[in-house]
């Protein structure tokens, strides 16, 4: 069952002057050290750094709102399997979530602007 869902856009020129105004401070508060290394090694780190953004403000507005006000940017991390297909993966205060929630991330990017959508959906119990 549906739970709740959550989309965002950002501009990535918005991104990138973020990025060469604030560097590593900018890129350590909102990246875990996995995403930061996944987005060093792409050719387009602002549009990497862009796409990371949105799906944690995505995956932020589809958490239950009680849940909101512990969520961290580092508690939200977004993985990407060896086919390239993100996943997201909660660390501290939002650990627990996983246990009661599936959550289902799309993620893509123009030369412009990165989006996200989120899809929380409640576990269904085990009989």
């Amino acid at each position: 069952m549906i739970e709740s869902i959550g989309v965002d856009i950002v501009d990535i020129p918005r991104i990138e002057k973020v990025i060469q105004r604030w560097g590593d401070l900018f890129l350590n508060k909102v990246l875990t050290s996995k995403e930061y290394e996944y987005c060093r090694e792409k050719a387009g780190l602002a549009a990497s750094v862009a796409a990371r953004f949105a799906a944690k403000e995505a995956v932020y507005k589809a958490l239950p709102t009680e849940v909101q006000p512990v969520a961290r940017w580092l508690d939200i991390e977004v993985i990407n399997e060896l086919s390239g297909r993100p996943r997201i993966e909660f660390n501290g205060d939002l650990q627990n979530l996983l246990q009661q929630f599936d959550v289902q991330i799309s993620i893509s990017h123009s030369k412009s602007s990165a989006v996200a959508m989120v899809v929380i959906q409640k576990k269904e119990s085990v009989k």
